[in-house]
């Protein structure tokens, strides 16, 4: 569990490009050039989800995808293989592992720095990157 939380850290440290030991969290959070989109739909509270997997390499576990909405990060999403058993953040209750897309079953925890987008914004919405 510390070493999703040092990956989720330092990815936050890459995409505000600060290096600095202090990191604010704002609307200047960027996505990060290596992630990519895994889906073209809007959910309304979580926004678009963007990963980054290698070309050509079998997608592997833990996984630090994120939420982006407009162009910017939204929140978090640590993906856990179920065979390294339930560890909740917080006072979770235990959960079922979710598997899709011939995924190995696995144990998600979200962790948003902003609000999602309502319904009404994700209709409207042109993409990830916002109506620009």
């Amino acid at each position: 569990m510390e070493k999703i939380i040092l990956i989720a850290f330092i990815s936050v440290i890459r995409a505000t490009g600060s290096y600095a030991a202090e990191v604010t969290l704002g609307p200047d959070l960027k996505i990060p050039p290596h992630y990519k989109p895994g889906g073209g739909i809007c959910s309304p509270g979580r926004g678009y989800s963007f990963s980054a997997e290698a070309p050509n390499y079998p997608s592997t576990y833990p996984k630090l995808n994120l939420r982006i909405f407009n162009g910017e990060v939204i929140g978090f999403i640590v993906e856990i293989e179920s065979k390294e058993g339930w560890k909740p953040w917080y006072d979770q209750p235990e959960g079922k592992p979710t598997q899709h897309d011939n995924s190995p079953a696995h144990y998600t925890q979200t962790i948003y720095i902003k609000k999602g987008p309502t319904t009404e914004e994700c209709k409207a919405s042109k993409g990830p990157y916002g109506n620009k």
